[in-house]
C-alpha cells in the first residue's frame, strides 16, 4: 500500500515537472549543414541571437534526412538555414516529410531563413509553407541599402514596428505560392519590364494548428547582425512556436520613437546621473564606486538612438565612453579578468560630487585613485566632466578634463606597436576612449582633414564617427583633441571592421612611445566628445571645434 507520504512526494513530482516545463524554452531544432550560402557562419549566428533573448534552445542537426516523428517531438520549430541548391531536389524519405507536415499540422512552427526556402524543389508541401521560393525569373542584384517596410501592423511579429533599414540582398520576382500572407516589403526600382515594384521580404502562414514564418533577408553574418533582421527572427520564432510573442520592442524600432517635441528631465541616484528625453536616456554617467572606472552609458542621440556599447563580449572591459591607463609601472590597470572583471590594477573613485542645472547643463566632479592591490596610490586624478544642453538639432557635448598627479615616479605604457620590441599589430591604445553600437551600419571615420583610409595611427585635432541608425537616421560622434594636450598632435587609435564587428576610436596620447611622470609633475588633458546627427555637415562640426579651443 502507498504510503501518503509517498504519494504527496509523487504529487509534488508531477507539479514540479509540469511547472518547469510551463517554464521553460522554446525548443528550436535548425536544420543545417548544406546551403549555399555560408552556412558554417550563418547557423551560429541565427542560433546565437536566438539564445541571446533566453527564450529559446538552441539545437542544430546537419541531417535534416533523418528527421522523424519521435524526433521532433523534442521540439516546438523547426528553422531551415539549408538546402541542396542547385539540386533541385530534396532527400527527405516519405517519412521524414510525413513527420515534418504531421509536426506542423498539430501545431508545431516551421521558420525560413532566407536560402533556407530554396529546397526539396520536388516536395510541394515544404514549397507552400514557405509561401514563397526561388523560382524562374528569381534573381537579385549586389548587396544594397534598402528600407523594409511593414505591412500588417496588426501582426504580432511587427505590431508596434517602425520599418527599419538594412544591407542585404534583396530577392525580385519570387515564385509566390499565393499560401502565406505578406507582412514586409521593400523598394526595387525597375524590376518589373522597367517599372519600379516593392518585394515581399517576409511571410507568414499557417497549416493547421501550426503557423509559419519565412524572412527573405540574412544573406550572410553581416547582413543578420541588423537590428532589424534579429527582432524579426527573434519574434517570428516565438510567433511561430507559440502563436504569440512577448518580447518587448527595441525601442529604436518603435513607431513612437521619434518625436519632434523633446521633454527632457533628469535622473538621479547615488550612483549614475542620466538626462532623459521622453522617458529614453540621452546619456547616463555611471560612478558606482564598486566597478570603479567610471563611464558613459547609453551615449544617444536625442531620439533615442543609441551610439554605445558596454561590456562587449570580445572586450568586456571596453566601457562605451570611458578613460583608463594600460600599464602603470608594468601593471594592466585597462584589461579585466573575464570572470572576477578586475583588472591587475586598481582604479578606484575617491569622491564624486554632481550639478544640474534647469537647463540641462550639468557637472560632474571627481577625485580617482591608480593603485596596485592596496598599496599607496601612485597616481590621483582629479576629473571634471561638463554636459552641454541639446541645441534645437538635438546636438550636445561632454568636455571632459582630467589633471593626474604623480604620487612616485610612475611610467605610464601601452602593448608596443609592430615594428617595437614584442610589439602588436593592435598595440597603441590607452586613454580617452569610445567604443561604439554594433547595430550602427553605413560606418565611417573621417579627420579633420577629411581623411578618411588608412586613418589608424594617423595624427588630427579630430576624428567624426559617422554611421546610420536602423531607421535609417544619420548619426556621429565626434572627439576633439585639445591642442595644449600632451606632446604634438595626438596619434588616433581607430578600429572599423564591418565583419566583426568592432568599431572604437581614441586619441591615443601615448601610442608612439611611454611617458614618464616624475613624482609631485602634473598630466592635463581635455577633450570634447560632441553628438551629432541629421541636421549636422562637416561645417558645422570645424565651427565646434573651433568654439571648443577658443573657450
Amino acid at each position: 500500500m502507498i504510503s501518503k507520504k509517498w504519494l504527496l512526494l509523487v504529487v509534488f513530482g508531477i507539479f514540479i515537472s509540469f511547472w518547469c516545463t510551463a517554464k521553460g524554452k522554446i525548443n528550436v531544432l535548425i536544420l543545417s549543414g548544406s546551403n549555399n550560402h555560408k552556412w558554417q557562419e550563418t547557423t551560429p549566428a541565427i542560433k546565437g541571437i536566438l539564445e541571446e533573448t533566453g527564450l529559446f534552445e538552441v539545437s542544430i542537426t546537419e541531417e535534416p534526412e533523418k528527421m522523424n516523428s519521435n524526433m521532433l517531438g523534442n521540439y516546438e520549430v523547426l528553422l531551415s538555414n539549408w538546402n541542396l541548391f542547385p539540386e533541385k531536389n530534396g532527400n527527405w524519405a516519405e517519412e521524414t516529410q510525413n513527420a515534418v507536415l504531421d509536426f506542423v499540422e498539430n501545431g508545431g512552427g516551421f521558420v525560413f531563413v532566407h536560402a533556407g526556402s530554396s529546397a526539396n524543389y520536388d516536395w510541394a508541401e515544404f514549397q507552400k509553407l514557405a509561401g514563397a521560393t526561388w523560382g524562374k525569373g528569381t534573381r537579385h542584384g549586389k548587396q544594397h541599402s534598402f528600407e523594409v517596410v511593414v505591412e500588417e501592423f496588426n501582426h504580432p511579429i511587427v505590431n508596434g514596428m517602425s520599418n527599419f533599414w538594412t544591407t542585404d540582398e534583396l530577392w525580385i520576382k519570387m515564385q509566390n505560392f499565393k499560401t502565406c500572407r505578406i507582412i514586409g516589403e521593400a523598394f526595387a526600382p525597375k524590376t518589373n519590364k522597367g517599372f519600379d515594384k516593392m518585394e515581399p521580404v517576409m511571410f507568414e502562414g499557417k497549416l493547421g494548428k501550426g503557423r509559419t514564418f519565412f524572412l527573405v533577408l540574412g544573406h550572410d553574418v553581416k547582413s543578420m547582425r541588423n537590428l532589424g533582421f534579429k527582432t524579426l527572427l527573434q519574434r517570428g520564432s516565438e510567433w511561430a512556436a507559440t502563436g504569440k510573442v512577448k518580447q518587448k520592442l527595441p525601442h529604436e524600432l518603435t513607431l513612437k520613437r521619434k518625436t519632434s517635441e523633446n521633454k527632457l528631465k533628469w535622473k538621479k541616484d547615488k550612483n549614475s546621473l542620466s538626462l532623459l528625453n521622453q522617458k529614453q536616456t540621452v546619456w547616463r554617467y555611471n560612478f558606482n564606486p564598486s566597478e570603479g572606472k567610471p563611464y558613459i552609458h547609453p551615449l544617444s542621440t536625442i531620439q533615442g538612438t543609441e551610439l554605445t556599447w558596454l561590456r562587449p563580449n570580445d572586450h568586456p572591459w571596453h566601457r562605451a565612453v570611458w578613460f583608463s591607463w594600460k600599464f602603470i609601472n608594468g601593471v594592466n590597470f585597462w584589461e579585466e579578468n573575464r570572470k572576477t572583471g578586475v583588472s591587475d590594477g586598481k582604479t578606484e573613485i575617491i569622491s564624486t560630487n554632481v550639478e544640474t542645472g534647469k537647463d540641462f547643463k550639468a557637472s560632474v566632479t571627481q577625485q580617482l585613485g591608480y593603485r596596485i592591490a592596496d598599496q599607496e596610490y601612485l597616481l590621483t586624478e582629479e576629473r571634471e566632466l561638463q554636459f552641454s544642453p541639446p541645441n534645437k538639432y538635438g546636438n550636445y557635448y561632454v568636455d571632459w578634463k582630467c589633471t593626474f598627479t604623480a604620487k612616485e615616479d610612475v611610467v605610464l605604457d601601452r602593448t608596443p606597436l609592430k615594428h617595437e620590441p614584442k610589439g602588436k599589430g593592435y598595440g597603441g591604445y590607452a586613454g580617452f576612449s569610445i567604443r561604439l553600437n554594433k547595430d550602427l551600419w553605413d560606418t565611417s571615420f573621417e579627420s579633420d582633414q577629411g581623411e578618411k583610409e588608412s586613418v589608424h595611427g594617423a595624427r588630427a585635432s579630430y576624428f567624426t564617427f559617422n554611421a546610420k541608425g536602423v531607421q535609417g537616421e544619420h548619426v556621429g560622434v565626434s572627439i576633439f583633441d585639445d591642442p595644449d594636450n600632451y606632446g604634438d598632435a595626438t596619434h588616433w587609435y581607430v578600429w572599423n571592421t564591418d565583419n566583426h564587428p568592432l568599431y572604437y576610436f581614441s586619441p591615443a596620447v601615448i601610442f608612439n612611445a611611454k611617458m614618464e611622470l616624475k613624482k609631485g609633475e602634473k598630466l592635463k588633458l581635455k577633450y570634447r566628445l560632441l553628438v551629432h546627427g541629421e541636421e549636422t555637415d562637416k561645417n558645422d562640426i570645424k565651427a565646434e571645434w573651433e568654439r571648443f579651443v577658443g573657450q
